[in-house]
């Protein structure tokens, strides 16, 4: 009996192998996030916009990470692109605002908190629209 592969045990597309990539992509954004918040730009900015170029930063990374290990490279890296794009950019905004507002109304409870909760609740956004919309996986495919 041959050894089961990853594709097998954890199928393209699938939530949970977004979570592992999610996972390190989340990593590198939190890595550039605290950097930015240790460096002297921290004087000049807020935290919001912190937030904004550490998401920019680490989705362009997230793209590539995406394609090669969560979903596959079936269409044209041009047209990914394109889609992810959008996907994080209105994943950027989306988050940034959540973020911003969380900071308001939610100051009594620690920033990496807010960061892990945001994290959690534009991370299923982002799967779903990039496994939909920017890589193509279709209904028939689940099955």
């Amino acid at each position: 009996m041959s050894k089961p592969k990853m594709d097998d045990v954890l199928p393209r597309g699938t939530l949970q192998r977004f979570g592992i990539a999610g996972g390190f992509n989340t990593f590198i954004f939190w890595i550039i996030w605290e950097l930015l918040r240790i460096s002297p730009i921290y004087d000049v900015l807020n935290e919001t916009l912190l937030w904004s170029l550490s998401w920019f930063g680490s989705s362009i990374i997230a793209h590539f990470v995406h394609r090669v290990f969560t979903f596959d490279g079936r269409r044209n890296v041009r047209t990914t692109v394109l889609g992810a794009i959008s996907v994080y950019a209105v994943g950027m905004m989306g988050s940034t605002l959540t973020f911003d507002i969380m900071l308001d109304l939610l100051s009594h409870l620690p920033i990496r908190l807010l960061f892990l909760v945001n994290i959690g609740i534009w991370g299923v956004f982002t799967w779903a629209s990039m496994r939909w919309f920017v890589f193509g996986y279709s209904k028939i495919e689940e099955e």
